[in-house]
């Protein structure tokens, strides 16, 4: 008897260890905040969530979202200019999905103030509130 249950929460643990890294892989990324962000220098890789204000080809300028959770951002009015290639890979959409309105979680890297290069985004508009 003994044995069969240690088998058994054996069992649990090992099913739990193996679901655990999943699940946690489900979350959104934590963006900076604004004051994070003023405070990187170049070369630092980053995570944004930005409201496209425009695009102009490979230039978008959006306005940095600070996190109240998951689902709810607030807008900040602070600006960030990206250089967002077209071949940017770009999960749940493409970079044509990328237009005024969008909201996005870019990786990205500084590059000087109030700028950044994206390497990578997901587009979440429907996923998430700004308020």
């Amino acid at each position: 008897m003994i044995k069969s249950l240690t088998a058994a929460v054996a069992g649990l643990i090992l099913t739990v260890a193996a679901v655990a890294p999943a699940a946690a892989q489900m979350r959104p990324p934590v963006p900076l905040t604004v004051s994070q962000f003023d405070s990187t220098v170049a070369g630092t890789p980053i995570v944004l969530a930005v409201r496209v204000v425009s695009r102009v080809r490979d230039d978008v300028r959006g306005e940095i979202l600070e996190r109240i959770d998951d689902a709810d951002y607030k807008a900040t009015g602070k600006i960030v200019d990206l250089y967002y290639p077209q071949d940017t890979p770009t999960a749940m959409g493409s970079g044509d999905d990328v237009k005024a309105g969008t909201v996005v979680f870019v990786h990205a890297v500084a590059t000087t103030r109030d700028r950044a290069d994206v390497k990578r985004a997901t587009i979440v508009t429907p996923y998430v509130t700004i308020k």
